[in-house]
């Protein structure tokens, strides 16, 4: 599959997209949301719903930018699992906007930086 790609996908090509699931084992199960499954699930939504991540960039016929998906050659994210002794809640920070919302949202500098990743 030949996906083209369009001015505003050429302006961005290259963006970096990171992004970090936190997940708390409230039971203790040392069996609890593997990073297997969360890495299959994680696939599989992209294969399902955003073919363009796992394709490559190459030049179509008509001498445009596409990406092109093929199933046997696949641009697969990097995914690593990681464990830090400090827990989540202390990479948390609560925000007040004019409106009067508060916005929890976590910190990733303050993770970088404290958590010696």
């Amino acid at each position: 599959q030949d996906i083209e790609l369009g001015t505003i996908d050429i302006a961005t090509f290259g963006a970096n997209v990171d992004g970090m699931i936190i997940y708390k084992n409230t039971t203790g199960d040392a069996e609890f949301m593997s990073n297997d499954c969360i890495i299959n699930g994680l696939y599989k939504v992209i294969a399902d719903y955003y073919p363009i991540v796992m394709g490559r960039p190459s030049i179509g016929k008509n001498g445009k930018g596409v990406i092109v998906v093929d199933p046997d050659n696949l641009c697969m994210p990097d995914i690593a699992e990681l464990s830090v002794e400090l827990p989540a809640e202390h990479f948390f920070e609560t925000r007040n906007y004019k409106n009067g919302d508060m916005v929890k949202f976590f910190n990733l500098r303050k993770f970088f930086r404290k958590s010696g990743i």
